[in-house]
């Protein structure tokens, strides 16, 4: 309870005219407020008053009381309504009484002769209108408030004046890599948590909050979530969103140079005016870091930032009260003393409000209320705590803090809330000069500054050895930045120059942070890509004109790493090889204007996954072009061999185990021709694109263009805003499209294709695009037509003696008419021999079986002729001939042969399926096996683990193996399995198993011909479902080949059969129409029961599955009537041979 006084001077001029009770706060002013009630002091769940106000008319008096509690805007219920809840109002004059009644409010309205009252439950409001012939002068007033006749809360007034409101305003600093997150609309249930929740309630209110999207998250938000975006600058235009500025990365502000804390904070500046339509004058420091060179704490200071702000038009920084503004009021704006010439405004964070806002909500609308006329409490801290995301999650503190935003909302005018550039402007505010003291909040290290001890975190972090570094001696992070920073000061400014800053700047986000006691994981992630700054530094010097040669292919260390990398470029392209996977990590053009873009690498973007120069699988946020996915190379070393390093043609070749890929640039040409031979195998390759990075950094997706060639004869990005273009011209080189993918910053392409196949990357200018999708340019229409396969295809020169009497060929690529047997000349053998049938697989595997056994040390040849590969090109006639050899046979090493890997005991037959096979008769117990394709442990045995046989009796043990492609050497394409294959899946629940378990049997398949193929038949629910195959019952053997799963859609109708071809280790889904209509039993019949089940249905008797209300419709109208039951029996007695719905 607490006593107001209240002092009402009637002076008529100023009084207004036809003032009435209509429950709208906003018509009472700040004059009218004579008092605050304590919040938190009422004794009832309801009834708890917050503030009250007066006003005077000519003979009325009306008077204002405002509740916290009676009415929750959260649940939207009004707590007066089902309470015996009274309002007890007594108005004296010098203690003479002179109004005294009782008001039922759990009601409405009331009116009598001489007064009349109006409750607002939406408002918290009660309002009196009291017919007023009495002096208006000393008045005083004593307010009841009464639940069951009991007295709750009171308001009573004496002669001592206290109403001069209260101010405060609300900061939330929002902060997260750039990437995806959600921290926009939160984590499940998105209800309670969220960026979202705190903008709704602000926008409900239209109370102003002062709001900073950090220069990571606001690009994270324009590519993933940009109508996030839009709501801020909505609420921009709506008036209560102010927004924030500070430095562009987050980076610790005193730890380096001058020149990066200027170039960060007017770059964010700009893109907050840009991006919200709103100039910010307001900075908030990150991590609340103020430190001075010289003044302890000082360990790795390099600078002071309070020159660093006014010059980009921010004139206030938000600090804490302590250690900060020690010793001054935290609720008044101060001006910084520190610096000549500086005339900085500090703002204190209010941490006690900040505090109560969190655990004690009644306590923070007190605090509002406590701060008069000339102070102003500032909550401040990061927006993820009162939108309990992360740690915060699953709290109150989202709660507490719209229930404070209510109470402000209600007891307007006398709550004032402020946007912080507005409060600037307030003398009533001013505080007094002040020297800023040096450190951070408590839980960061407090005035023994970053992370305590003298700024540990940072001199931590600075002498931490760099994860993605290889000089010897290593360099650490300090070491790091600083090279990077001095390689950029003297580098041209321009567009590549500028993007080596972002680099730089955003990779120091949270610069040394810490958990647990070390550099935190994800902050490793970050600082160890601070060094690729060097590649956009070194790409603005041959934007500039710098280079000597306009044609070049060498090996640089051109991101200072240790290691070099190799560049090939012209006088249109630069592109950047990483060894790593032998990939494009960064391509630049630039055009005729020397304008330079960056079209691929997204250095800005957060690296969830890597710390090293590797692609990003999961995130697909770092994605580098010609990133070899399958054969799996991508995260390999590559052998590079400059092969041309100057002139006017340059070349260069990649290799690693499995795959080869030669790349050359011409001059003033704008595309790579590139050369893919994956040694008779299908090779996958992703790309990631980024056209014109700068731009995607401020304009997210909005000018992006997908650019699609007829029939995928070329794919790629194209930037509308300048016409940045980046694309794969496949043409009829021999390669297709396979999909899409994208992550952060990044949208790429996926092709695939067999053996060796040709293409171009192309990166550079194309005119707009001319079809109706804007997917087409002219450019690459006539790029595609130059593409073409001219390879011809060969026969490798070992045939093997797979079997008695097999012959096993291979082809470098698929090929056509090899099922021919008179395509095969046998020459040179001993016995003569006659080719009986052929097994063909992978469209290049041959399998000759012969009429008899090959005769001991038999080494003839296979002539080949009429084949052709898929383009029409003939076979070369140099490799149309293959020699016999022997071979040693895959067998079994284990157990059973005490792992001696030179025993045959265990040979693997061949048959005619393709299959391999071998039978074991097993004694009760654990028997373990490999596969193993030499006589020694020389890395050719799989699978990588043993496989396990557990018998309870003895039993026959059948193992099928697929040897893959060339059974003389491990490739990673061969599977072995003791088990029937089993379909695992996110729909085996829907069929009556257990959903992604590999020992569950539900999808057990069966191979019931022999032929190598295993099937499995089941109705699966309408739906898109994923599934794949298992072996052996566990996950070790991928059959999907990259770790993923196939999918397949349902229409609930048809049938849907899984097929696993073992030889080739092929898996396909196929869909069956074995619907019957009109069988509703499902018995594979139509009979009268039938019928009479149908009509059951009708009259609500019984219930259907899914199947059986489509078999039962058999009119074909959707509903199930009489008349289908009718029509069931016609057809059951022969007067109709079919249904409508059949027709």
């Amino acid at each position: 309870m607490r006593k107001v006084a209240v002092l009402i001077l009637l002076i008529c001029a100023q009084l207004l005219i036809g003032f009435e009770i209509s429950g709208n706060p906003e018509n009472w002013l700040f004059e009218d407020f004579i008092g605050f009630d304590e919040v938190g002091d009422c004794t009832s769940r309801t009834g708890d008053i917050s503030s009250v106000f007066i006003h005077p008319e000519t003979e009325k008096l009306f008077l204002r009381i405002t509740f916290d509690d009676m009415y929750s805007h959260k649940s939207k219920i009004d707590n007066f309504a089902n309470e015996n809840m009274q309002i007890m109002l007594i108005i004296s004059e010098n203690g003479k009484e002179l109004f005294k009644e009782k008001f039922d409010t759990n009601k409405l309205s009331g009116q009598k002769q001489a007064f009349a009252f109006l409750r607002t439950p939406s408002y918290n409001l009660v309002e009196f209108s009291i017919d007023w012939l009495h002096s208006k002068e000393n008045l005083s007033f004593e307010i009841q408030i009464m639940n069951n006749l009991e007295t709750v809360d009171s308001f009573t007034s004496d002669v001592n004046r206290n109403f001069r409101g209260g101010n405060c305003a609300f900061v939330h600093h929002g902060n997260q890599g750039l990437t995806y997150t959600e921290v926009f609309y939160g984590q499940n249930p998105q209800e309670t948590s969220g960026f979202d929740e705190i903008l709704e309630v602000h926008q409900a209110t239209d109370i102003p909050g002062n709001f900073h999207m950090s220069g990571t998250l606001m690009p994270a938000a324009e590519w993933h979530n940009p109508e996030f975006n839009d709501w801020l600058e909505n609420g921009v235009d709506d008036g209560y969103v102010s927004m924030l500025t500070s430095a562009l990365g987050q980076h610790i502000m005193p730890f380096v140079q001058n020149d990066m804390n200027d170039w960060s904070v007017a770059v964010e500046c700009d893109m907050v005016e840009y991006r919200y339509g709103y100039t910010p004058k307001v900075a908030w420091i990150p991590e609340r870091v103020w430190l001075s060179p010289e003044n302890y704490p000082d360990a790795g200071v390099v600078d002071w930032l309070g020159n660093n702000w006014e010059q980009h038009g921010v004139e206030a920084v938000i600090l804490d009260d302590w250690p900060h503004c020690s010793g001054h009021d935290n609720k008044k704006i101060h001006w910084m003393n520190n610096g000549v010439g500086v005339n900085l405004r500090v703002i204190p964070i209010d941490n006690e409000f900040v505090g109560k806002m969190h655990y004690d909500a009644d306590g923070a609308k007190n605090h509002i209320s406590s701060t008069g006329q000339y102070g102003i409490t500032v909550y401040g801290t990061d927006w993820e705590v009162a939108a309990e995301m992360n740690e915060h999650h699953d709290g109150f503190f989202l709660d507490n803090y719209e229930s404070v935003m209510w109470y402000c909302y209600d007891n307007y005018p006398a709550i004032n809330v402020w946007k912080l550039d507005e409060a600037l402007n307030n003398p009533d505010f001013n505080g007094s000069g002040i020297d800023v003291q040096n450190g951070t909040y408590g839980l960061c290290g407090g005035e023994n500054g970053y992370g305590g001890s003298n700024n540990s975190w940072y001199t931590q972090w600075a002498s931490a050895i760099s994860h993605s570094d290889y000089h010897t001696p290593q360099w650490n992070y300090g070491t790091v930045w600083n090279d990077t920073y001095n390689n950029l000061m003297s580098a041209p400014n321009n567009s590549l120059s500028q993007l080596a800053w972002y680099t730089l700047m955003i990779n120091l986000h949270e610069t040394g942070w810490h958990t647990s006691g070390d550099v935190a994981d994800w902050e490793h992630r970050y600082s160890s890509h601070i060094k690729n700054a060097n590649v956009y530094a070194a790409a603005s010097r041959w934007q500039n004109g710098d280079y000597t040669e306009t044609t070049g292919c060498y090996l640089d260390d051109i991101d200072h790493d240790g290691i070099d990398e190799l560049v090939i470029h012209n006088d249109n392209a630069f592109f950047v090889f990483e060894e790593i996977g032998g990939k494009a990590n960064w391509i630049f053009y630039k055009d005729e204007f020397d304008g330079g873009y960056s079209v691929v690498g997204s250095d800005v973007s957060y690296y969830p996954e890597t710390d090293g120069d590797y692609n990003e699988n999961s995130s697909y946020n770092h994605f580098a072009a010609l990133s070899d996915v399958s054969q799996n190379m991508q995260h390999s070393i590559y052998d590079i061999s400059v092969e041309q390093s100057s002139g006017n043609i340059v070349r260069a070749t990649f290799s690693q185990q499995g795959v080869s890929k030669t790349i050359q640039l011409e001059r003033d040409k704008k595309y790579l021709n590139v050369t893919y031979d994956f040694l008779g195998e299908s090779g996958y390759v992703k790309s990631g694109w980024t056209p014109d990075l700068l731009d995607i950094i401020w304009s997210g997706k909005s000018h992006l263009q997908r650019m699609w060639g007829d029939d995928g004869s070329y794919c790629g990005q194209r930037n509308s805003a300048n016409g940045a273009t980046i694309a794969l011209v496949l043409g009829d080189g021999g390669a297709s499209h396979n999909g899409e993918f994208e992550g952060t910053l990044v949208k790429g392409d996926e092709i695939f294709g067999e053996n060796i196949f040709n293409l171009r990357l192309f990166a550079g200018y194309t005119s707009p695009p001319y079809d109706a999708n804007y997917n087409k340019v002219i450019e690459l229409d006539e790029l595609a037509l130059e593409v073409f396969d001219d390879i011809v295809p060969q026969l490798n020169e070992n045939a093997l003696k797979v079997g008695a009497n097999k012959i096993q060929l291979i082809f470098n690529e698929s090929v056509q008419n090899i099922e021919n047997i008179a395509n095969y000349e046998l020459q040179n053998f001993v016995e003569n021999y006659s080719i009986l049938d052929i097994i063909i697989s992978h469209n290049r595997k041959v399998i000759l079986i012969l009429d008899q056994e090959l005769a001991l040390a038999e080494n003839g040849n296979i002539v080949v002729s009429n084949v052709t590969d898929l383009q029409g090109n003939p076979l070369d006639p140099a490799f149309n001939s293959a020699e016999l050899i022997e071979i040693i046979q895959p067998h079994l090493v284990g157990s059973m042969n005490n792992w001696a890997p030179s025993n045959h005991d265990y040979d693997l037959i061949l048959n005619n399926n393709g299959v391999w096979e071998i039978t074991l008769d097993l004694e009760i117990g654990e028997h373990q096996y490999k596969i193993i394709e030499s006589d020694s442990w020389n890395g050719n045995d799989w699978p990588a683990n043993n496989q396990i046989i557990d018998l309870n009796l003895p039993s026959l043990i059948e193992i099928k193996a697929n040897c893959g492609v060339w059974p003389i050497l491990k490739n990673g394409d061969e599977f072995v399995t003791h088990f029937n294959p089993v379909v695992v899946g996110d729909f085996i629940s829907e069929v009556g198993g257990i959903n992604w378990n590999p020992e569950d049997l539900t999808g057990e398949m069966l191979d019931e011909d022999g032929d190598g193929i295993y099937e499995w038949q089941v109705l699966v629910p309408t739906g898109t479902w994923g599934f794949k195959v298992v072996l052996n019952r566990d996950w070790e053997q991928d059959t999907e080949g990259n770790a993923g799963n196939y999918s397949f859609s349902s229409d609930g109708i048809s049938t849907t059969i899984f097929s696993y071809d073992m030889e080739q280790n092929l898996t396909s889904t196929s869909a069956e129409n074995s619907i019957i209509f009109g069988d509703v039993d499902g018995n594979g019949e139509v009979q009268a029961m039938d019928a009479s089940l149908a009509l059951q249905k009708v009259v609500e008797l019984i219930a259907f599955e899914s199947w059986q209300i489509i078999v039962a419709d058999v009119d074909g109208n959707g509903e199930i009537q009489a008349f289908d039951a009718s029509l069931i029996l016609q057809f059951v007695v022969g007067i109709i041979d079919h249904f409508p719905i059949d027709e």
